[in-house]
């Protein structure tokens, strides 16, 4: 999870929960799907800053260490890397980052849960990240299963809600991610607050809204 993706970190079919308990399944892995070709458009946009596009791809799985991933390409601002993304049984998480197509892959410890199994409402997880270069405990935990999101991309029914919060050395982390089942991340918000060097209070704000999907 990074400051460019808070939602992603900065961001899983359709069946029925069952009542009270919840279980990994078709519908938990289509709020984060991984299927190749997969393709999203994101708007982003930053306090007092141009907006910008944030495009993300699925490209076919491969091993990395004997572990098979998905790596998902991010293309922002003229820039370009991967992410690495493991599924296991209990949840999805960054395996890796790429900074370019040829360069080694970095191995992510300890594992980053974009989802922790089952998507329940209240389910909750621990994750450290960081943010420049302070590392930052964040604590996510599932708000709603039910939320209604519109976005540039159309209306999305029955979204996912995560809440993430953290705070540390004078960084503090408040954002919400909304994921659509069969689609993924549709909307994600951040607030990120930290002291200058001469002590003054600075805020940044981004909000990530899904412009276009194509299956």
């Amino acid at each position: 999870m990074r400051t460019t993706g808070i939602v992603a970190a900065l961001m899983l079919g359709l069946l029925v929960f069952m009542s009270g308990t919840g279980r990994c399944g078709e519908l938990d892995e289509s709020y984060y799907p991984l299927k190749e070709g997969l393709r999203w458009e994101y708007n982003v946009t930053t306090d007092g800053g141009k907006p910008q596009k944030l495009t993300i791809t699925n490209l076919a799985p491969r091993e990395v260490n004997g572990v098979k991933v998905t790596p998902r390409k991010w293309e922002i601002a003229g820039h370009t890397f991967f992410e690495l993304m493991e599924k296991t049984d209990t949840g999805i998480y960054r395996y890796a980052d790429q900074p370019a197509e040829n360069a080694p892959p970095t191995v992510i410890t300890p594992k980053e849960y974009h989802l922790k199994f089952p998507i329940v409402d209240r389910n909750s997880w621990n994750m450290t990240t960081k943010v420049g270069k302070t590392s930052l405990n964040l604590n996510l935990i599932i708000e709603s299963v039910s939320d209604e999101v519109r976005v540039p991309a159309g209306t999305f029914k029955d979204c996912l809600k995560v809440k993430q919060t953290g705070e540390s050395d004078g960084v503090s982390v408040l954002g919400y991610e909304w994921s659509a089942p069969n689609v993924g991340v549709v909307k994600s918000t951040v607030v990120i607050k930290k002291k200058s060097a001469d002590g003054k209070l600075l805020t940044e704000s981004r909000t990530y809204e899904l412009q276009s999907f194509r299956p």
